[in-house]
């Protein structure tokens, strides 16, 4: 057995697992918000793009995409979708946290509960304050949150597995009311060869409050646009399972 760093070996079957996501869909809706804000950006960087998914649908849509990921496995897979679809995109290594990139961007996009890695407020500010840094006067950082609703209602306790002829995978979960943070356990067993070897990954997902979000984004000098029931331009409310937030430096 191996123990891999989040998402590196998750990679392998990450688009599988991720199937039922629809995208076109979160596409839509940021266009929504592109509209609603008269935002008509022209470059767009996806931090923490994984394998891209996103990424590649905005460029196929015609804007200039840039892709950050901490993962190298996410970004090899990114990469080959790219250049299957014929398209250009930029891809860089990076940590949400701190990442540097030496330019900036007219819109900034942080989607699928990417946010939730940040492990407690320090770490949230720091990736608000990395983010500002590659946003153009004018442009949109739009990120989303899980919520604790959804972590409580979803995942909390529940077993997840799929068997396939390359792999096979075991998600637990586990939240943890107190410190209102979600641990995820995955288990794969991926072919090699005549064999499947083992490799195991630890998850963190932190929940934080908009009370918490709105704060931290006006310490780091932005001014939060609006804070939505996902897929809507419906304020938040009690039993939204992911609420997305549109901010502009201030």
């Amino acid at each position: 057995m191996l123990q891999t760093p989040p998402y590196e070996k998750f990679a392998y079957a990450y688009d599988q697992m991720m199937r039922n996501v629809n995208y076109i869909r979160w596409g839509d809706y940021i266009e929504l918000l592109f509209k609603k804000y008269s935002c008509e950006p022209q470059t767009i960087l996806d931090v923490a793009c994984g394998t891209g998914a996103l990424t590649l649908l905005l460029a196929s849509r015609g804007y200039q995409m840039s892709g950050l990921d901490r993962a190298n496995g996410m970004l090899q897979v990114a990469r080959e979708k790219t250049a299957e679809q014929q398209l250009q995109i930029d891809f860089h290594q990076g940590d949400m946290l701190n990442f540097q990139l030496d330019r900036q961007f007219d819109t900034v996009l942080c989607t699928y509960d990417s946010i939730n890695y940040a492990s407690d407020e320090d770490e949230l500010m720091s990736t608000f304050k990395s983010v500002s840094h590659h946003l153009a006067p004018d442009g949109l950082f739009i990120f989303d949150v899980t919520t604790e609703r959804n972590i409580v209602e979803h995942f909390h306790n529940k077993t997840f597995s799929e068997n396939h002829q390359d792999y096979s995978y075991i998600w637990k979960n586990n939240y943890l009311t107190h410190s209102k943070l979600c641990r995820t356990f995955l288990t794969f067993f991926i072919r090699e060869g005549d064999l499947f070897r083992r490799y195991e990954e630890v998850h963190h997902q932190r929940i934080y409050e908009v009370s918490t979000v709105h704060e931290l984004l006006k310490a780091t000098g932005y001014k939060m646009l609006s804070a939505y029931d996902m897929y809507t331009i419906n304020r938040w409310n009690r039993f939204s399972d992911r609420i997305n937030f549109t901010a502009q430096l201030a």
